[in-house]
């Protein structure tokens, strides 16, 4: 189905690794051509003073892979080897659960679904029958939206600190570049928003309507149709396995329709 095509993957660097794999296995090429950067960011005097008081939590949210890691970084910054006994993790999607499970520690809830929207929804339950609003403490990257604690806001108490920040990275690869220009690609994979909007910065002057997209959710979708791009694919699924079976998907009802 995918044989001899070539997509093209904006991910930050490094993390395309299983994509590549599952693509090289039905045939097809994988370029990285990485349009944001993840960089750990360092907490001002009211976040460390946030971490000094994790105790006074009873649930910690995690909404990203990235936003684990630059998270306990943070923590070993700080000299704390571990997080408090009574505080519950909540995760939202099972690669950010399975990179947490790295460091340890099970979430006491996973959102099975992989937005904001649906993490509220199936969250709520579980806190608006507490006598008193559960302090909650949501450590997300610096472009994160404020979906979360606004939904929350009537059932806790949110106090959010960023942990990271996504930047485009300082320079892209010419050669990718350059496939993209002359049009001998299949398709371009674009993760979030930020991705996207990065894209366009770098000025190669093709008509959105001849752009070839898949899209990881719908809020990246909205983001290329903001531009004028309409996805050929948009997988609701944010893994590696989904974004391909998504992907896969789109060519075999493309083929039925021959």
């Amino acid at each position: 189905m995918l044989q001899n095509k070539l997509f093209i993957s904006t991910r930050p660097q490094g993390q395309s690794d299983e994509l590549k794999r599952l693509f090289e296995a039905e045939g097809a090429q994988l370029l990285e051509l990485p349009l944001i950067r993840i960089n750990p960011l360092k907490l001002g005097k009211n976040d460390t003073l946030i971490l000094d008081k994790l105790d006074r939590f009873e649930w910690l949210i995690l909404t990203s892979p990235n936003g684990v890691r630059s998270f306990f970084e943070s923590l070993k910054e700080k000299g704390i080897d571990s997080l408090p006994a009574g505080i519950q993790i909540g995760v939202i999607g099972k690669k950010t659960q399975k990179v947490l499970s790295t460091f340890g520690y099970k979430p006491a809830f996973v959102n099975p679904g992989n937005t904001a929207e649906e993490f509220v929804a199936a969250f709520i339950p579980k806190i608006q029958n507490s006598s008193e609003k559960p302090q909650i403490l949501l450590a997300l990257g610096n472009l994160a939206r404020t979906v979360i604690q606004d939904e929350l806001k009537k059932h806790a108490t949110c106090t959010r600190i960023n942990v990271y920040e996504t930047v485009m990275p300082d320079s892209a690869d010419e050669k990718t570049l350059q496939l993209i220009r002359e049009n001998r690609y299949e398709m371009l994979i674009f993760t979030s928003p930020s991705t996207i909007q990065n894209f366009m910065k770098l000025h190669l002057n093709i008509p959105a309507e001849d752009m070839r997209i898949a899209c990881i959710g719908d809020i990246t979708a909205r983001e290329a149709k903001n531009r004028g791009i309409t996805p050929l694919v948009v997988a609701e699924d944010a893994s590696a396995q989904g974004i391909v079976d998504a992907i896969i998907h789109y060519y075999s009802k493309k083929l039925k329709k021959l």
